[in-house]
Parts: structure tokens; C-alpha cells; sequence
């Protein structure tokens, strides 16, 4: 009407100024840009496949949300990127399934510079086969050997890795000064053997100012040395002829093809392959966010679950996994 007063002009707040500021289509550009990062991992991209690829998701799809169209098909993509990328993508459906059968458990867990009350926390697990790093010294593990398993407890220690099991470990004598895993032969009670490796990597970089060149240039340097000791590893279990069946530990990041391959090739990532629930380890409790222990195993055992312990003593949780042995 001729009366009605003139509209009044848009402000820096008002939703129509404020929905013309994002467009969808940045969504997708990142989603492109975050699949190719994590599809061809680098040493320049480290600094941002070291963080779970759900992290980049909750990014793209508050992009979306804030977007002026934020319509449905704009979260597919996201959607099947995180199951295509994400361990979780495939985990938690996995909670609904029934528990299945093990006749073999085994846990790894980082003691947090020694801790015994945090190693006392694997024996609720009931394992059979447990892999410590930053372990303790001979006298506690030989305690806890017995803690856990009896008379039928044994173990091999280690400048920072260690195994305690229940059967009989005859260590794999390696080349001196390695510090960074151990082996053995494994024989249960039973007679039936296994070939197990506990061992930590190196550590990671713990920097979030991305906006640095130098912190990129950090997590690169920290991937390229992470490879190099991966590959020393490979050379000394070649050069003694022993071939893992089970070999878990602290890796120090998260699962990395490039970079494990040497050690872990023609096994089996046993959260990826069977995991429930979420499968960080680090850092215990909060925030938790990357699944840097892991437990990989050769084709002589099947795995048929695996999932992740909150602890209390730890700053990681415990990674407890089930097998069934092949014939």
C-alpha cells in the first residue's frame, strides 16, 4: 500500500546478508581437496592425515551448514566420505553385531613411562598375549607375568618394549642397541606357536599452529624419520628370517600404508578389519582422537573383534583384540 513504509536495508546481520556469505559448493571444493589429501598420503600432507578423517568432515559439513542451501545432497558426499576414510565409518556398526568366539586375546598397551598400576589394568582383559611399551623394568614384568597368568606366565623385556604372555617366549636375538621392539617365539600351553613382535615408533609431532610453515615442515620431517626406522625394522626381521604372525605396540601414527608396509605388509589391521566402537587410543582420556596403537596379524590367525579400553593409569587406552587360529 502507498502507505506502508520503505523496506529498511540489510545489515551486516540480517539472514538474507548473512546467507549470501558461503556458498555450498565450498563444501564440496574442500571435500575434493580432503579426498585427494587422504587418498595420496605425503610427507608435505602429514600434518593433516595425522588427524582422523572424520575431523576434516565435522569441517566440510559445518560448511554446509552454514551455507545459503544447505540441502540434503550436499551431506551425502560427506557421508561417504567418512565411511570410505574413517575407521568409525565401518565400526560402530559393528556394536550391533553378536560377540563372536576367540581362542587367543591380546592387548597392547602404553604403561606411561613405566607405570605398573597401569599395566596391573590389562589383567581384567584376560589376555594371552600382552604387548607393553614404555614398559616396565624386569622386576615388575616379571610380577605382572605372574599377576596375570600364574605359573604359566613368562616374558622378554626390552629398552622400551616388553611381552608377557601365558605359555613360553623364547626371545629373537637381535642386533645390539635396537631399542625399539622386541620378538619371540611364542609356544601356549597347548604346544601351538606364534611368532609376536611388541615395538614403539617414534614419536609424534604434537604441534596445532598450522598456520606455521615450519610445524608442516615438522610433521613431514617426523614421517620421513618414522619410515626410515619402519624400514631398519623390516631389514632386521628379514636379516634373522622372522616373519610376525601378531605384531602390535605403539605406532605413533595413525594407520599409514606408506609408511608400516615394510613391517606390516600381507597382514591385517585388526581394528580396520574387525573393530567396534571408536578406535583411538591417544590421548587418554580426552581429547582422544587418534589410533596410533594398533595390532596387525598374518594370515595364520583370524581376527574376530577388536576394541578399544579406556584406562586409568595411562595417558593411551588399552587396544584389546580376539583371534581364532588356523590350522
Amino acid at each position: 500500500m502507498a502507505n506502508d513504509p520503505a523496506p529498511l536495508p540489510p545489515t551486516p546481520f540480517s539472514p538474507r546478508r548473512r546467507g549470501k556469505t558461503i556458498s555450498p559448493w565450498w563444501s564440496l571444493a574442500f571435500l575434493l581437496v580432503l579426498s585427494t589429501v587422504y587418498s595420496f598420503r605425503t610427507d608435505a600432507t602429514y600434518a593433516i592425515t595425522v588427524w582422523p578423517a572424520w575431523f576434516g568432515a565435522i569441517i566440510g559439513i559445518v560448511l554446509v551448514l552454514l551455507s545459503k542451501r544447505s540441502r540434503l545432497q550436499f551431506f551425502f558426499p560427506w557421508i561417504l566420505f567418512v565411511f570410505l576414510y574413517a575407521d568409525e565409518g565401518k565400526s560402530f556398526h559393528r556394536m550391533l553385531l553378536p560377540e563372536p568366539a576367540h581362542d587367543l586375546r591380546v592387548v597392547s598397551l602404553n604403561c606411561a613411562g613405566g607405570s605398573y598400576a597401569a599395566a596391573e589394568e590389562v589383567k581384567a582383559q584376560n589376555p594371552d598375549i600382552v604387548f607393553f611399551q614404555e614398559s616396565c623394568d624386569k622386576g615388575q614384568l616379571q610380577k605382572l607375568a605372574k599377576l596375570f597368568f600364574g605359573d604359566e606366565g613368562t616374558y622378554i623385556s626390552g629398552p622400551d618394549a616388553s611381552i608377557v604372555a601365558r605359555g613360553k617366549l623364547i626371545r629373537l636375538e637381535t642386533a645390539k642397541f635396537i631399542n625399539d621392539f622386541v620378538a619371540a617365539e611364542w609356544t601356549d600351553v597347548n604346544g601351538r606357536k606364534l611368532n609376536v613382535v611388541s615395538l614403539r615408533l617414534l614419536p609424534p609431532t604434537m604441534r596445532i599452529d598450522l598456520f606455521d610453515k615450519s610445524a608442516w615442515n615438522d610433521f613431514a620431517t617426523n614421517r620421513s624419520a618414522r619410515r626410515k626406522e619402519v624400514l631398519a625394522i623390516s631389514a632386521e626381521l628379514n636379516r634373522l628370517n622372522f616373519r610376525p604372525d601378531i605384531l602390535g605396540g605403539d605406532f605413533n601414527t595413525p594407520p599409514d600404508i606408506d609408511v608400516l608396509e615394510p613391517i606390516t605388509i600381507g597382514m591385517k589391521d585388526t581394528f580396520a578389519k574387525v573393530g567396534v566402537g571408536y578406535g583411538a587410543t591417544c590421548v587418554n582420556p580426552y581429547p582422544c582422537l587418534v589410533r596410533i596403537d594398533q595390532i596387525h596379524c598374518s594370515k595364520n590367525v583370524t581376527p574376530t573383534r577388536a576394541r578399544v579400553v579406556a584406562t586409568q593409569n595411562s595417558d593411551h587406552r588399552m587396544l584389546v583384540s580376539d583371534f581364532t587360529r588356523n590350522p
